[in-house]
């Protein structure tokens, strides 16, 4: 028998371990009943040969070919790029023909620019809103019908018609009527926890946090377990001041899920309104190991500055103004913190950054005794709007923006009545709400007539505005005001906005001083604190701190709210009077800390819709 060496092809004696041409250890070992001749063994080597030159070829082949895939996906991808930019370049012309448009119609006085943009601005939150409502409904689609099946007969076609119904409902725009559809179907197949907790989550999404609560409690009599209804009932009853319930819930969420961040953020921020450092400071932390966010680091900063402790403080903000540059409240009281530490340098920066983010604005709750105050000559409020209305104020008094602006549209849909829409259109221009503003201020506008509602309605609408940066809208129309106004109030209010706009724009000083001092001669004693505090601002602009320190202080002497106190502060600092300005700042923080601890609590109920949204997200990855 004779053995060949698969390395080199030598012949070897049978029994041999090593071969020996190479050396190499016989692994296959094939043998023949004959003996191998010098032509067989050409043969062998010819075709090995062979075999090598074809497998050579088919990889210079396969080479060729990957280059000429990459070839041309190169030339797809400069396609593309050339589609992107064409489409750049496309949008940037409809815009600016859209604007341009836009800018015709308003100098023909057919429709007005702003309320072109509440429109467009309204459907595109719209659109928004709808897509996130179809998408949670998709999502559970399967598990829903799947729920029903089990009941037998026709059930699980009939749930499917009527998922099918509420998406369509839901893609013509009509939330309610999706939601009308899937209680019916709830009431005709029960115990669908599924089916349920998405009914929760419609009404939670459109601010009915009663029905939201009821549909929550119906999931957990059916799946006590169900961490995310645990966690939405938990922020529903935060929401709603029943603390001790609330606690509860999100205890339990936390055992159930020991590594989700929400229910030991919710616990902190609970915690923490309530005054109870030590409790909040341990379940932040928690949160924060298991996800880094701005808001649970802005937390974690007010509890260790109200304890005292600067320095964690200090650091605390500084991770939440890392991970959100734009986080107003946590840069202003990092600056806060640096007070405290004595490093008034990187103070000062902070309190430059929050004046440039927070333009000084009227007040809702002084803006709006314009429209109380002047009720002579006004229509009687229907009943039922009146006690909305009235639970609007109260509303507003404890700092519920969202449940006092929910009351006051509700009122607006039932009359047309100027203090209904004065009020709206105030409370949601101080609220941040700009589409609402501008809706209620132009229909109030529409309405005509005199008086403090009409006031508030071009307050509302000039505020809006400016804080969207609008300046030649507000240039334009307040400029109208200020000459043409019925009275002086409407012209010094005219003139407070237009000094305002000259600064925010970078414009001219001494054109925003003769506004600022216009509107003082013009505006009431009770109002005086802003035009004066709008003469602190430009003189500060221009680094004439003395001369900004004693407008500021005359601004505060008539209304100390912590917008003003901010900027005498920062004027003081600026002066290098480090001493008093730390004083007014904290003075400041003291008149604002209640308001930041309640939009807290107010805005918990969304972050847990996010939270709860975010893991569903990364379950389902």
């Amino acid at each position: 028998m004779t053995v060949l060496c698969q390395w080199c092809g030598a012949v070897n004696a049978d029994g041999r371990e090593l071969c020996r041409r190479c050396n190499s250890r016989l692994l296959v070992v094939s043998g023949t009943n004959g003996e191998f001749s010098e032509e067989t063994l050409e043969e062998e080597e010819a075709s090995l040969e062979s075999e090598k030159q074809a497998f050579d070829e088919h990889l210079l082949e396969r080479l060729s070919g990957g280059e000429e895939t990459a070839k041309r996906v190169q030339g797809v991808l400069a396609r593309l790029d050339e589609r992107v930019a064409d489409l750049e370049r496309g949008l940037a012309l409809l815009d600016s023909g859209v604007q341009a448009l836009v800018d015709l119609l308003d100098r023909r006085k057919v429709v007005r620019e702003t309320e072109v943009m509440a429109a467009w601005e309204r459907a595109a939150t719209t659109e928004m809103a709808r897509e996130e409502l179809l998408d949670r409904l998709r999502q559970r689609r399967e598990a829903i019908v799947s729920r029903a099946r089990a009941a037998g007969g026709g059930a699980a076609s009939a749930c499917a018609r009527a998922v099918q119904s509420a998406e369509l409902a839901l893609l013509a725009g009509q939330p309610l009527r999706a939601a009308e559809v899937l209680a019916e179907a709830l009431r005709r197949f029960p115990r669908n926890p599924e089916l349920a907790e998405l009914l929760g989550e419609l009404a939670f999404e459109r601010g009915d946090l009663g029905a939201a609560e009821n549909s929550f409690r119906q999931v957990l009599r059916w799946n006590p377990d169900d961490i995310e209804a645990r966690i939405y009932l938990g922020t529903i009853l935060a929401d709603t001041r029943r603390e001790a319930e609330a606690i509860e819930h999100l205890e339990r969420a936390a055992a159930l899920a020991p590594d989700n961040f929400l229910p030991h953020f919710s616990l902190g921020a609970l915690h923490a309104a309530a005054g109870r450092g030590g409790v909040a400071r341990g379940h932040l932390r928690a949160a924060l190991e298991r996800e880094e966010i701005p808001q649970a680091y802005f937390l974690l900063g007010m509890v260790e500055l109200d304890a005292g402790h600067a320095g964690m403080a200090a650091a605390a903000f500084e991770h939440a103004v890392a991970l959100d540059g734009e986080f107003e409240d946590a840069i202003y009281y990092l600056g806060l913190a640096y007070l405290e530490r004595r490093w008034h340098r990187k103070a000062l920066d902070c309190f430059r950054r929050v004046q440039e983010m927070d333009p000084q604005r009227l007040q809702y709750q002084e803006a709006v005794r314009l429209v109380e105050g002047d009720s002579e000559g006004a229509p009687p409020l229907p009943p039922e709007a009146e006690v909305l209305v009235r639970e609007a104020s109260q509303a507003s008094e404890a700092g519920e923006v969202e449940r006092a602006l929910a009351q006051l549209q509700r009122a607006a849909r039932l009359a047309e009545h100027p203090t209904i829409l004065a009020s709206l259109a105030l409370l949601a221009a101080a609220a941040g709400r700009p589409r609402q503003a501008l809706a209620a201020a132009h229909r109030l506008l529409r309405l005509g007539g005199r008086g403090a509602p009409v006031l508030a309605a071009w307050t509302a609408l000039l505020e809006t505005m400016r804080a969207a940066k609008r300046f030649s809208v507000v240039e334009r129309f307040g400029g109208r005001l200020f000459s043409d106004g019925p009275g002086p109030l409407e012209r010094g209010i005219a003139a407070y906005e237009l000094a305002l706009t000259e600064i925010e724009r970078g414009g001219d000083s001494a054109r925003a001083l003769e506004f600022a001092h216009a509107s003082l001669e013009l505006i009431p004693r009770e109002l005086r604190a802003y035009p004066l505090a709008a003469l602190g601002r430009i003189h500060m602009a221009s680094e004439e701190y003395s001369d900004a320190v004693d407008y500021l202080e005359q601004a505060v002497a008539i209304s100390s709210s912590p917008a003003i106190l901010t900027q005498l502060g920062l004027a003081l600092l600026e002066m290098g009077d480090d001493e008093r300005a730390r004083e007014v700042l904290q003075r400041a923080r003291q008149g604002a800390a209640r308001d930041l601890k309640t939009d807290v609590l107010t805005h918990l109920a969304r972050v847990g819709w996010l939270a709860a949204r975010e893991a569903r997200g990364r379950r389902k990855g």
